[in-house]
């Protein structure tokens, strides 16, 4: 720990000045070329850029041995007003729940801005930095750089203290702005060996290993010196195109270092790189995930016999009625986790768990009535995706549950009470899991083919002299597209309403919904409401499906080197009838639409009877993910849609045509 305030120190003598140079990589310098840029050369459209972003990590002494300090200084150009959110910091840091835990040191924050021939700099006030808790492991501190605007420079500096030996500080090359430089320097000590995993990274600017200079550093009686690797890329694009990916951290430019071997200093060596064979051999003995579900097994057999109903022979309906009891009972608290944080009985009694304590709980359920079930490990969408090549234990952040039925399987999960019981939340659909299961490897396949229906008829009557419309509207949702209406809105009519008065009506009058707790059959809304009319001209125009069509592609790159996830099937139809006022006639209808394909279905079309216009429409995904060589195809539909389905229709009085 001696070393660290020297080093603190040298950097903070450098002094806050103008220097003649392109773009500074010293802490506290400003160069009269960042002060003056406007844009950034290699990318116009960028709203800010990374000057500078470089860390450094070494092991250090501590109490137990090293620890690992790692210290991170970045430097950022706001180019517009759009790129001011830049000023909100996030520093993540780990805690294990079992008394360890990572420190933020120190956070050392300046902003600059060039006002009047002068650079003013202004200091981090250090009493806004607050933390937030993110799961059961993970905090963040946040604070928001002082004065930001159109031309401003930020600079932040961190100094972060882990004992986590398994997981040297990763490092992203990549953010969401351009990058011209980008540094890491890592200070390895002879006792742990790491290896890592390089992301989208095909060849480094510069990379140099070589052996630290000075004295040498002393562990008992061994001497040793460290190994000082560097990594450098420049001039790193942005990572632009975020619509319909799982996480960015599975497409961002990063290396991920994990410890493979420990060195230890009586000589000894310990391959820290396991199968997954052990891995799930670990999982099995661990007290909060496989004894965990052992220990649950006499709570759980009086469970199933004096709270759940299973008067039928059907193992599948004995299944649905316990992970509806499950569902039921038992409220999720918003973590993932593959642990339990609570026993058995600390769960009966508080009725609410973390993702594993409800979970594996349900798996002691299923056992109790006789029902082979298995618990599955997986990453949600948000954790990224597994690396199956590295058996790693923290690649998983939840578990979930897979029921073995004589001849079927299925995946289910009881975290989420507003789908069917043989189905998953959304987030939990990222590629595969792995079955912990005693000596067999086995992966299950997440993805769903099963489409998910969004189905809306459209009744439109004109109100000339009032120049609205009287709209009715019966929306039939069913699987995900019923979920996402379910837990955004939660059968809370205010809520509703506050959604469909920006979906273009102005006034809501009467709404009722249908099967809110019913998971298998489709959630029902009907209402009734009034829309304004478009004038101009003497010529109505109207939105034959008001709002409520796509209203923007966010498919916005020429090409894209990674999949496009919609995560389900998705089906949406509109069947819209608009009542032709008394001498009004059409002045033209709009282009029809037709492409089938094995990708996509895209329908609209037009027709007229009796005065009353008909249009129905449909745009149907057929697949859950798109490959990237589908990308362009997937772009030219989603344009379509947009274009299309929100095309107005135009009436014109009889007389004046």
């Amino acid at each position: 720990m001696k070393n660290k305030p020297l080093f603190i120190i040298a950097f903070s003598l450098i002094a806050t000045s103008l220097i003649a140079q392109d773009y500074s990589k010293d802490w506290g310098r400003i160069s009269q070329k960042e002060a003056d840029m406007k844009t950034y050369e290699k990318d116009d459209k960028a709203n800010a850029v990374v000057l500078y972003d470089i860390g450094e990590s070494e092991f250090i002494d501590s109490d137990n041995g090293y620890n690992i300090q790692f210290t991170h200084a970045k430097k950022i150009k706001v180019l517009s007003q759009a790129g001011v959110d830049q000023a909100e910091i996030k520093i993540p840091y780990y805690v294990d729940g079992f008394g360890k835990t990572e420190i933020v040191q120190k956070i050392e924050a300046y902003s600059y801005n060039f006002e009047n021939g002068q650079l003013n700099k202004k200091p981090l006030d250090e009493s806004t930095i607050y933390d937030e808790i993110i799961n059961e492991q993970w905090r963040v501190k946040k604070f928001v750089m002082p004065d930001v605007k159109e031309g401003t420079i930020i600079e932040y500096r961190i100094v972060l203290e882990t004992p986590f030996h398994f997981n040297l500080p990763d490092w992203t090359f990549q953010d969401k702005i351009p990058t011209i430089y980008s540094k890491y320097t890592v200070k390895m000590i002879p006792f742990y060996e790491y290896i890592f995993i390089a992301q989208g990274i095909s060849k480094f600017t510069y990379y140099n290993a070589e052996v630290a200079s000075g004295l040498n550093r002393r562990l008992g009686a061994i001497e040793f010196k460290d190994m000082i690797y560097t990594y450098v890329m420049e001039n790193v694009p942005a990572f632009y195109d975020e619509a319909y990916i799982t996480s960015s951290d599975d497409y961002l430019i990063k290396m991920d270092f994990q410890l493979s071997k420990f060195h230890s200093p009586n000589g000894s060596n310990n391959d820290i790189i396991t199968t997954w064979e052990k891995l799930n051999e670990s999982l099995l003995k661990h007290p909060d995930f496989g004894k965990y579900i052992k220990k649950s097994s006499k709570l759980a057999e009086s469970i199933r016999e004096e709270e759940v109903t299973l008067d039928h022979n059907d193992d599948n309906l004995r299944v649905k009625s316990i992970v509806n009891y499950v569902k039921s009972s038992f409220s999720w608290n918003g973590y993932y986790s593959k642990y339990a944080s609570k026993g058995p009985k600390e769960l009966i009694t508080e009725k609410t768990g973390n993702s594993a304590d409800i979970n594996l709980f349900l798996i002691s359920l299923l056992e109790a009535a006789g029902i082979n079930a298995q618990p599955v490990i997986i990453s949600t969408r948000n954790h990224g995706k597994i690396q199956t090549d590295y058996p790693f234990s923290h690649y998983f952040n939840d578990v979930i549950v897979l029921v073995n039925l004589d001849g079927e399987s299925f995946l289910t999960d009881a975290t989420e009470p507003h789908i069917a019981y043989n189905r998953l939340p959304p987030l939990c659909i990222n590629e595969k899991g792995l079955v912990v299961k005693e000596g067999e490897i086995s992966w299950v396949d997440l993805n769903t083919n099963i489409m998910s229906i969004n189905n809306k008829n459209i009744n439109i009557e004109l109100n000339l002299d009032e120049l609205t419309s009287k709209v009715y509207v019966v929306n039939q949702t069913t699987e995900f597209e019923s979920l996402d209406y379910k837990d955004s809105y939660n059968d809370d009519t205010v809520k509703l309403e506050t959604y469909l008065l920006k979906k273009g009506f102005n006034q809501l009058s009467r709404m009722k919904t249908i099967n809110f707790d019913e998971q298998e059959k489709p959630y029902i809304m009907a209402y009734e409401g009034k829309t304004q009319i478009e004038v101009i001209d003497d010529k109505l125009l109207i939105y034959p499906f008001l709002g409520f069509p796509i209203k923007e592609n966010k498919l916005t790159q020429k090409s894209r080197s990674y999949p496009v996830d919609f995560i389900y099937p998705t089906s949406e139809t509109f069947n819209s009838k608009i009542n032709i006022p008394e001498n009004y006639v059409v002045l033209e209808f709009p282009e029809k639409v037709e492409i089938k394909n094995d990708l996509a279905d895209i329908i609209l079309q037009y027709s007229m009877k009796d005065n009353i216009i008909s249009v129905e429409g449909e745009y149907t995904f057929k697949h859950s993910i798109y490959n990237a060589n589908e990308y362009a195809r997937i772009k030219y539909y989603m344009d379509t849609i947009v274009k299309k389905f929100n095309t107005q229709i135009v009436l014109a009085k009889s007389d004046q045509i």
